[in-house]
């Protein structure tokens, strides 16, 4: 399962550049007093109401979440048209692309890994340093 969601340092890196990960499907858990995250399902963490006092709660998004949180289609120049958002499997990887199907054909931004979450991953951060996906309180 660790392999679904995004690990604890990489969450923590994602609030850290102000993206809302609230709307995860898992979480990490702990006590306060222990160093082995446990992952759980986030709904059943709210619904037993653990006391922050004693746990440390850390959403996790699952490729699902990241998938929903990629922009659909972005323009980076409005003189070039429309670039949208490809996701498939191609010569052993999992690629990730912009492509400007309107235009010339040309890529914005194509990441491949050979897992599809670190790859879905990746364009996230490429999204958010390229400002095509809102941070709290913009």
């Amino acid at each position: 399962m660790r392999n679904q969601v995004l690990s604890v340092e990489q969450m923590l890196k994602l609030q850290r550049l102000g993206i809302d990960i609230s709307s995860s499907g898992m979480c990490w858990c702990r006590p306060t007093k222990n160093e082995k995250w446990e992952l759980k399902i986030h709904e059943d963490v709210i619904r037993q109401n653990r006391d922050p006092r004693f746990w440390e709660i850390i959403p996790a998004l699952t490729l699902q979440d990241i998938i929903e949180l990629l922009p659909r289609s972005i323009q980076p120049n409005p003189d070039e048209g429309t670039y949208y958002l490809n996701l498939y499997y191609y010569d052993l990887s999992w690629v990730i692309d912009y492509l400007n199907n309107e235009g010339d054909g040309s890529y914005a931004a194509t990441i491949s890994d050979d897992s599809f979450i670190k790859a879905a991953y990746q364009m996230l951060l490429w999204c958010i340093e390229n400002g095509y996906i809102e941070k709290k309180g913009d």
